[in-house]
């Protein structure tokens, strides 16, 4: 699992749609919790709202799996 930062955004599988978080606290072990931003019904549009959040550039979206 990769560190996250603080005020970093992320997504994940929410019952069945996704959702979006903000990292709100870290602690020392790697364990980090956050608040629930928003919900989104397709993987896409999680990802593209992510990376708008954060502020990083999407050039393409390739799911594996």
């Amino acid at each position: 699992m990769k560190i996250k930062k603080l005020g970093e955004y992320f997504f994940g599988r929410n019952h069945n749609s996704w959702a979006i978080w903000c990292v709100d606290s870290v602690d020392a072990t790697g364990g980090y919790s956050g608040q629930k931003i928003c919900n989104c019904y397709t993987f896409e549009d999680a990802l593209r709202k992510t990376y708008q959040l954060n502020g990083w550039e999407l050039k393409n979206i390739t799911r594996k799996y």
